[in-house]
């Protein structure tokens, strides 16, 4: 693929969600299978909130689908919802506990992946101990300035 077309891909993903999502959202009583293709444009395109809203109405008129909670899954896995996500993935499997919606090394992966992420706990962010050093330099800086501060007063009060 040269540069050229390259360069439309965001735009292609985003006609693409726009010309699906429309007839998704209008009838939600569409194939399950399509809301895949609707969600994947949204997430490359980057509009989560577009993709989480569609998911959410074929969720209402599709409440027992397999398909539909893992394509969920997937969709709360890019989002970093990583609870959540295996919440939908074993809601998925319950309800086609022969995981005809993916094929088997990909559920494998993605059910591995999954529980990396929830073992592993929320991400530790180091902004907490970047919070206390500033702290501790801001109040290091304090108390040098009032103790030149105070010396300039007895120099020239005495």
């Amino acid at each position: 693929m040269n540069p050229v077309n390259r360069s439309l891909l965001p735009f292609l993903a985003c006609a693409f969600a726009a010309a699906v999502a429309v007839p998704v959202l209008a009838a939600p009583s569409l194939a399950p299978e399509t809301i895949q293709a609707v969600v994947e444009a949204d997430v490359q395109a980057g509009h989560f909130a577009q993709a989480d809203r569609a998911i959410a109405q074929v969720l209402a008129a599709h409440p027992d689908s397999a398909t539909v909670h893992y394509v969920d899954a997937r969709l709360l896995a890019d989002e970093g919802k990583w609870p959540l996500a295996q919440a939908e993935l074993q809601r998925a499997e319950r309800l086609d506990p022969g995981a005809g919606f993916e094929h088997a090394q990909a559920l494998k992966a993605f059910t591995a992946q999954v529980q990396e992420h929830v073992q592993a706990g929320p991400v530790r962010s180091s902004s907490a101990g970047l919070i206390v050093l500033a702290s501790a330099f801001i109040l290091t800086f304090v108390y040098i300035m009032v103790g030149i501060f105070r010396a300039r007063k007895r120099e020239t009060g005495s």
